[in-house]
């Protein structure tokens, strides 16, 4: 046998022999190894970590600012928003950031965030309530629920909302190839964390504003509040305020609370309610009462009964949530509170 064949030989046992394969091409550098990227809007950018959990601010940028201060006009946000852009500008929205954090392990998992920040806290906060509460019942099963974070946070399924001072932010985890389990177990992971984080940055205070913050504790559902910035039950002439959601056994009842400049002013607003068809004066009930029934739309008439007490106007109706057409009036009676029920608790919240 030749010297050449003897080599080539040699080379094949070699590698028979479990010789190293070549190297593989070079690995694709992970998403987060720089640090993770930084936000181009710089009113933004310190209330948002880099890094989170493994995930990092997108190294890409792709950030946008729109409104005040932003590159975009604020009616982008009609886009971001599906349509929803006139609600927004109803609460008076004035800038919109929205970023993204991507995994750093490379998988198509991302958190997006949308921070918005409104002209009042009023409006900020009652654009929380209606994210949170909406026309929905906040004593459903599916209803997002409270976690630490700002002046008040919800987590739900794989997105959380955040509100604190003029800021809302609106935080949701998404990937396409992931079931709902896991979908909730990531979001749980991973952004209940993220909201303390922003919460604790975003300046304002965490006090709620005086409607929502003068509702009862006692039996409310937990994240029962919804803020109204127009006049309470679409009545003409009542004004802004908050609704409370409470619940005791089978009983379910809501407390409306209106907070006005001085004594004249609540005032008016119970002349006003007085002059609801079909309403009543109540005696000995704080500094006036009235009883009325109010019906919106297809659903059932609600009984309430207004309070005043010095520049604040306290109602306890029945939740309409818990009512449906039809029903008797046993089945009214076991999910309502009655006229003198109402009142009884009244008296109890008007007493200094």
């Amino acid at each position: 046998m030749s010297s050449a064949l003897l080599f080539v030989a040699g080379c094949k046992g070699e590698q028979e022999r479990g010789a190293p394969p070549p190297p593989p091409p070079t690995a694709k550098p992970a998403a987060c190894a720089s640090g993770g990227g930084t936000l181009s809007d710089a009113q933004a950018a310190p209330f948002f970590p880099r890094t989170m959990g493994g995930y990092c601010l997108d190294p890409n940028g792709g950030d946008k600012t729109y409104g005040e201060g932003g590159s975009l006009p604020i009616d982008g946000i009609c886009d971001m928003f599906d349509g929803e852009c006139e609600i927004y500008k109803g609460f008076g929205v004035r800038r919109v950031n929205e970023l993204r954090y991507v995994d750093g392990s490379g998988s198509p998992a991302t958190i997006d965030v949308h921070l918005s920040k409104f002209g009042t806290t009023e409006g900020a906060y009652a654009m929380f309530t209606k994210r949170v509460v909406g026309d929905g019942d906040p004593a459903g099963e599916d209803v997002p629920r409270l976690i630490e974070g700002g002046g008040q946070a919800a987590l739900g399924l794989g997105t959380a909302y955040l509100w604190r001072g003029l800021y809302l932010a609106e935080i949701t985890y998404s990937d396409e190839s992931a079931a709902e389990p896991a979908i909730k177990a990531a979001g749980d992971k991973l952004l209940a964390p993220l909201v303390k984080e922003i919460g604790a940055k975003l300046p304002g205070e965490p006090a709620l504003p005086p409607a929502a913050a003068a509702l009862p504790k006692e039996q409310m559902v937990p994240l029962g509040i919804r803020l109204v910035t127009k006049d309470m039950l679409e009545i003409g002439g009542i004004g802004p305020g908050a609704f409370g959601y409470y619940k005791d056994g089978d009983k379910r009842w809501r407390v409306a609370m209106l907070v006005r400049g001085d004594a004249d002013q609540a005032k008016d607003v119970l002349a006003t309610l007085a002059k609801q068809q079909g309403s009543s004066r109540e005696k000995n009930v704080g500094d006036g009462a009235v009883r009325f029934m109010h019906k919106d739309g297809d659903a059932p008439a609600i009984e309430w009964v207004f309070a005043r007490s010095g520049s604040k106007l306290i109602g306890i109706g029945d939740e309409a949530r818990a009512l449906r057409s039809g029903m008797t009036a046993d089945e009214v009676a076991k999910v309502s509170l009655s006229k003198d029920d109402k009142i009884t608790r009244l008296k109890k919240l008007i007493t200094p």
